[in-house]
């Protein structure tokens, strides 16, 4: 007995013009899950100081080992850190200045208040977010 052929599938090509943009998937959800919303908000700051943490390993082409190391932390920690899911303690903020030798500037200012302390070269520099209740966080550091 001889088995039925199998089907053939046609499969439509993918181009990448039509796959959507990170920004756009994130608009999406930020518009309609208030629960990611808040999570999204909540995480600000981790994820400020998780892009200068990657930044600074990236530039300097360390492993997260090589990183947590210099560091004085484990491997995890730093992989933790670099998620940016949680802010991060204020004992950690000094180790990282401290262990990469750089100054680490973190500016949380209410609304649309302009900034007294920081400088242009932070502003432009630094990892910009906002808070659930509209608040701006910036983080800059030196490298």
């Amino acid at each position: 007995m001889r088995a039925a052929p199998a089907k053939t599938v046609r499969r439509r090509k993918l181009r990448l013009a039509d796959l959507k943009s990170h920004e756009s998937l994130l608009a999406n959800d930020l518009k309609g899950d208030p629960r990611f919303r808040a999570e999204w908000k909540k995480s600000a700051v981790g994820r400020a100081v998780a892009l200068k943490v990657l930044q600074y390993r990236a530039a300097k082409r360390l492993t997260q080992e090589q990183l947590a190391t210099r560091l004085g932390l484990r491997q995890s920690a730093v992989a933790r850190l670099e998620l940016g899911e949680v802010t991060p303690s204020f004992s950690t903020l000094v180790k990282l200045a401290e262990g990469l030798n750089m100054e680490l500037l973190i500016d949380i200012k209410p609304g649309r208040l302009r900034s007294k302390l920081v400088s242009d070269a932070a502003e432009r520099s630094g990892a910009k977010l906002s808070t659930a209740k509209g608040s701006r966080v910036l983080v800059a550091s030196t490298t």
